[in-house]
């Protein structure tokens, strides 16, 4: 079965969304993430690129979402994750852009590196369980099987779905202290974790496609 072309695809008619004309123009931009995501280094990758200095960025964890806040006006623009060179295209946003009447304006890629994290107080002995996004797991595919064979894979629902969310979670007490979670080294940071290992994609050159969508009639 071939794959669509989401790369080409737009909904009829003219966009009623506020887009940006000028770079001074601000912008409230909704991600398919939470703070430390990619969505977030994608983002900003965008901002910077076009020189947008005034914008706003809405945290809303999954594609469904970026979709609804477009519906009821609270963003101009949506942003997601849409296709990955190792795990092909991102279910989750493909099957939000089958359901909403938006059209894609923009599209980029950045290169993306996991990591693998833990509570800093926890026993890497203890660890059983890896918790992250669908996608993670199909880029780490063999590296998480050659050096990982034990840990159970597992992937949240809704917002726990997000790599920043379960970070979040792991850190707050939410999530089991024997589950280690995945996504970018900067959710250590963010959320006082621990690196157990770094670049554990399977391939160097591990690129993401992300979209900006607004709201077509």
């Amino acid at each position: 079965m071939t794959e669509p072309d989401y790369s080409t695809r737009t909904a009829s008619g003219s966009s009623n969304s506020k887009t940006f004309s000028s770079p001074t123009q601000t912008i409230t931009i909704g991600i398919q993430g939470g703070q430390g995501s990619f969505n977030e280094e994608a983002v900003q990758h965008f901002l910077k690129n076009n020189r947008i200095t005034d914008a706003n960025i809405q945290y809303l964890f999954t594609s469904d979402k970026v979709m609804e806040a477009l519906q009821r006006g609270e963003i101009d623009r949506g942003q997601c994750a849409i296709y990955n060179s190792v795990g092909g295209y991102v279910e989750e946003t493909t099957s939000a852009l089958e359901k909403f009447p938006v059209k894609i304006v923009d599209e980029f890629e950045i290169k993306i590196a996991h990591a693998l994290m833990i509570r800093p107080d926890q026993d890497f002995a203890k660890i059983d369980t890896i918790m992250c996004h669908p996608q993670v797991l199909a880029q780490c595919k063999t590296n998480l099987q050659n050096k990982y064979p034990h840990f159970r894979q597992t992937s949240g629902e809704g917002e726990w779905v997000d790599n920043a969310k379960t970070a979040e979670a792991l850190s707050t007490g939410r999530l089991s202290d024997n589950t280690a979670v995945m996504g970018s080294k900067v959710l250590a940071d963010i959320y006082n974790l621990r690196v157990v290992e770094d670049n554990l994609q399977d391939a160097e050159q591990n690129y993401t496609r992300f979209i900006h969508v607004v709201l077509a009639e």
